[in-house]
């Protein structure tokens, strides 16, 4: 879940179905919540105290200015929406000046709910009738997924003329 937090490599939702298989449903839910939590404060924290003036550098400032404004609110809705990735809102919620308190209860309450839906379904996709093809389809689709990371990884990193790049951001 931390490497969930921090960098969203993984869906969440094959983190959560490894969970209720492992802990069973109840268990495997509030595991997830647990760590979900737990990871998305170190992130936090992380951003906070290590990156933050990185950060602020290159962030949007109407988009911290908003959360600074609404900081509850902010990441509650954003938590509860489902393709916002966790890694952008702990990045912005360390990068902005929103309270410890605030940030940890709005992930807290934003997660159980989300993490519940999530859960609910990854408890329907897990019956015995298709677990079986479930793990082998998410193993033989994972391959794939890799090398396109990858080769999306060295596309990206290598193929970028810098001279052309500096010019068209001014």
């Amino acid at each position: 879940m931390l490497i969930q937090n921090l960098f969203t490599l993984i869906p969440i939702i094959i983190i959560i179905m490894v969970n209720i298989m492992l802990f069973g449903f109840v268990n495997g839910y509030l595991w997830s919540v647990a760590t979900s939590v737990v990871g998305a404060l170190l992130s936090f924290l992380l951003y906070r105290y290590w990156f933050q003036s990185i950060l602020l550098r290159k962030a949007n400032a109407s988009l911290i200015k908003k959360m600074e404004q609404n900081g509850f609110l902010f990441v509650f809705n954003l938590r509860v929406i489902p393709f916002i990735p966790s890694s952008i809102i702990n990045t912005v919620s360390g990068v902005s000046s929103i309270k410890l308190s605030q940030f940890l209860l709005a992930t807290t309450v934003g997660n159980m709910l989300y993490l519940f839906l999530l859960s609910a379904i990854a408890n329907g996709l897990l019956t015995e009738e298709i677990q079986g093809y479930i793990i082998i389809g998410l193993l033989f689709a994972s391959i794939p997924c890799y090398y396109l990371y990858r080769k999306l990884k060295l596309k990206f990193s290598f193929g970028v003329n810098k001279k052309k790049w500096k010019v068209g951001r001014q």
